[in-house]
């Protein structure tokens, strides 16, 4: 099976679903800086919508740019036609990739502008839901698949996979709290944007088995 991580130069969601057996391709504008994503030369640099629908893919999960999509930003420029010109584009950005060619879609952006004025998120997940020790509420978009799954506590058909987290990633306001020494390197926004290892490791595992039906 193939598979496209769109916006992503981490390497961190394209490596999981290569280690779960697909061939899995990574496309940002930056260099990726994986260097299991190096190794395997499956990464695109470049404009992800001059490559997404090139070849077939069976499943494509993206990271649209979300600076003009949350609510994070209050700033005195939130309302100038600069700002609001640039919410359309990235409005466009989310719908295009939306609406590639590829079966299987997910797209992950923080609570905002999309969900209140485009298109309802299908699920909202937590790192500490999957076993991070931190909150960063992250909204998923899914399209012919399902929710992921996740347990907060031991039952009859499955083991907890939730912990009980002591740090907070951003804050509703936007403001960082104390960081655990995990966390230091996220201190810009292109640093604090990527995603959550044990959060990619779900998705390739419970929807490999959900393709592979």
């Amino acid at each position: 099976m193939r598979m496209l991580s769109a916006c992503e130069y981490s390497g961190i969601v394209r490596d999981a679903f290569e280690n779960a057996g697909w061939d899995a391709w990574s496309c940002d504008i930056l260099p990726t800086e994986s260097e299991q994503t190096i190794k395997s030369g499956k990464h695109y640099q470049c404009d992800v919508l001059d490559v997404i629908n090139a070849q077939k893919r069976d499943l494509m999960i993206g990271f649209p740019p979300c600076t003009y999509l949350s609510f994070a930003y209050c700033g005195k420029e939130r309302y100038s036609n600069e700002r609001l010109r640039k919410k359309i584009e990235a409005y466009q950005f989310f719908l295009d990739l939306w609406s590639a060619d590829i079966p299987h879609i997910c797209l992950e952006n923080p609570m905002g502008y999309i969900h209140s004025g485009l298109l309802p998120y299908s699920q909202i997940i937590e790192p500490f839901y999957f076993g991070h020790d931190y909150r960063k509420k992250t909204c998923l978009w899914l399209k012919n698949l399902p929710l992921l799954e996740y347990s907060k506590s031991d039952t009859l058909f499955s083991k907890r996979t939730a912990k009980t987290p002591t740090h907070l990633l951003v804050s509703g306001s936007g403001k960082k709290s104390k960081l655990p020494e995990l966390m230091k390197p996220f201190t810009n926004g292109i640093l604090k944007s990527k995603f959550h290892p044990k959060v990619a490791a779900a998705m390739a595992e419970q929807w490999t088995k959900y393709l592979e039906k």
